[in-house]
């Protein structure tokens, strides 16, 4: 389906222009695009129509990609920016995206344009829907102060009257039911903090995601409460929600009651009281830590260490990578039957055996210089690349310790050149402790292998693996599926599907009327430990 895009392109070069134009097409849109080259052409545009999207380059004669950003910035325009330039280098990359740009594009890989846009496209659909939510709220909070108001007034001038008094009530409780209701039926963390720092809103996503019941926490200062990993920095929060009065997202860290960090990402907003005056902060926030854990802390540039006897785990995070976006290669002792098996067809994944017999269906290497050569070579040619090193018994047992070490040096080294990923999966009981410490030194251990001697009970382990058997068939995993399997009334089930979300073993999406339920690659990770009480 063609979709129409509106695009503002502060470009000087006609030629790039076009260039951009047509990387545009390919990806489908039907495009009204109009060029501005100076700040005046800029602001009239954007007030004489409406605009999808900014596409900006960054070094103009009389005009910069950060002006340009400036002046949108001005306006109450919710548009995405991308830069899209030849010539800006990664600190300025960095600066461009810290002063509010969304994304930035080399224009040497402009087949990253098409995909950033409908992500940001996106993202502007989910911060409107958002920001109807938080208005609804605050006007909501404004209803009942009224109705609190007409009631005062009532109580003062209208004694003999009860029956209008007892009417006046019977409406503030139903407003008041009302706004509880609504707050507590948001699937996102909905919190709200009086000009006192304390607080007065925690709804039931709040208690759910840190185990903390309303009652624990209302009217209790935030400085005195232990679920914020960082009190000190709320408070400075709350204090730039003041003075902006319009305010970006941040990140808050809550720790639960079973000492598990929790990553909410929140947006806030001041509550206005009926004269006007501000009377607190309203946030609502979404859980991010299961999107932190999968990627966001693996970062370019870095090599992982995955200290396993098989590769199960090491193998499922390297296909939930090349999912996202990354270019993969793998380098194994697998048979090609085996590969075969595990590496699902669909995903255009480059294999490597590590062998001196040749094979029909992948190439083979056998030494060193050449497993660093096809390394730097990946590394280069693709962009965001991802290396799954397997079969490391193989190297240790044709060259030295010592060899083999002088090796993972220059293969670290390329990842940090060339901003990929290494993911090295290594059975420790190889080399004694002197040499895993050398290892150990030199890569990184992911975030999901710290388990820390996580235990769970044999029933909730069961539970666990069905649900990792489900996902591996790409069927859906609901509630009732799971009370069927185990013929377990739906209180136990959630029961036992809390106690696995809160240790940050699965995590459940909504998918339209239906609530399904995925594994996480901590309880990937601890299935292949096989740990159970």
């Amino acid at each position: 389906m063609v979709m129409k895009l509106r695009v503002l392109m502060v470009e000087d070069s006609e030629d790039d222009a076009l260039m951009v134009r047509r990387e545009l097409k390919k990806g489908g849109f039907d495009l009204i695009v109009e060029r501005v080259e100076t700040d005046k052409d800029m602001r009239k545009a954007l007030q004489n129509q409406k605009w999808d999207v900014i596409i900006s380059d960054y070094v103009l004669p009389s005009f910069s990609g950060l002006d340009a950003l400036k002046v949108l910035q001005k306006t109450d325009l919710d548009l995405p920016f991308i830069i899209v330039s030849g010539k800006i280098g990664e600190e300025t990359a960095v600066e461009m995206m810290k002063a509010g740009a969304h994304d930035y594009i080399m224009k040497n890989n402009l087949s990253r344009l098409n995909p950033a846009i409908k992500r940001e496209l996106e993202e502007v659909k989910v911060r409107l829907e958002r920001q109807k939510i938080k208005e609804d709220l605050i006007e909501s909070y404004s209803e009942l102060e009224k109705k609190s108001a007409q009631l005062e007034k009532a109580n003062i001038k209208l004694k003999g009257e009860i029956i209008k008094r007892e009417k006046a009530e019977k409406q503030a409780v139903e407003v008041k039911e009302h706004l509880q209701n609504v707050i507590n039926s948001a699937s996102e963390i909905i919190i709200s903090i009086d000009k006192n720092n304390r607080i007065t809103t925690w709804n039931k996503t709040a208690e759910l995601i840190t185990g903390y019941k309303h009652k624990e926490v209302l009217n209790r200062s935030i400085n005195k409460l232990s679920m914020f990993d960082n009190s000190q920095n709320v408070i400075d929060i709350v204090k730039t929600v003041y003075q902006e009065k319009k305010f970006g997202y941040d990140d808050l860290v809550l720790i639960t009651k079973n000492n598990v960090k929790k990553i909410i990402r929140v947006i806030g907003s001041v509550i206005k009281g009926k004269y006007k005056q501000d009377i607190g902060i309203l946030f609502v926030g979404t859980d991010i830590t299961k999107d932190i854990e999968i990627h966001g802390k693996l970062l370019l540039g870095n090599s992982y260490l995955i200290p396993d006897k098989n590769n199960k785990v090491a193998v499922d995070l390297f296909i939930d990578l090349t999912r996202s976006e990354h270019q993969g290669l793998f380098f194994t002792r697998s048979n090609p039957v085996m590969i075969k098996s595990i590496i699902p067809p669909k995903f255009k994944i480059q294999v490597i055996l590590l062998s001196k017999e040749k094979s029909e269906d992948y190439k083979n290497i056998s030494d060193l210089d050449s497993l660093i050569h096809e390394i730097k070579e990946f590394s280069i040619k693709n962009n965001n690349a991802v290396i799954l090193l397997d079969g490391i018994h193989y190297l240790l047992t044709i060259f030295s310790f010592e060899k083999f070490i002088e090796a993972l040096y220059q293969i670290n080294d390329l990842m940090a050149k060339n901003k990929s990923i290494l993911l090295m999966r290594f059975d420790a009981s190889l080399v004694d402790n002197n040499k895993m410490a050398i290892i150990e030194n030199e890569l990184q251990l992911l975030p999901s292998q710290k388990l820390e001697g996580l235990i769970i009970e044999d029933s909730v382990y069961n539970m666990l693996k069905f649900i990792h058997e489900q996902n591996q068939n790409n069927a859906l995993v609901s509630f009732k599926k799971i009370m069927v399997k185990f013929k377990i009334a739906y209180s136990t089930a959630a029961k036992r599907l809390q106690i696995l979300e809160i240790k940050g073993l699965i995590f459940t999406k909504r998918q339209g009327k239906l609530r399904t339920v995925y594994i996480s690659e901590k309880g990937k990770t601890l299935l292949s430990k096989r740990q159970t009480a």
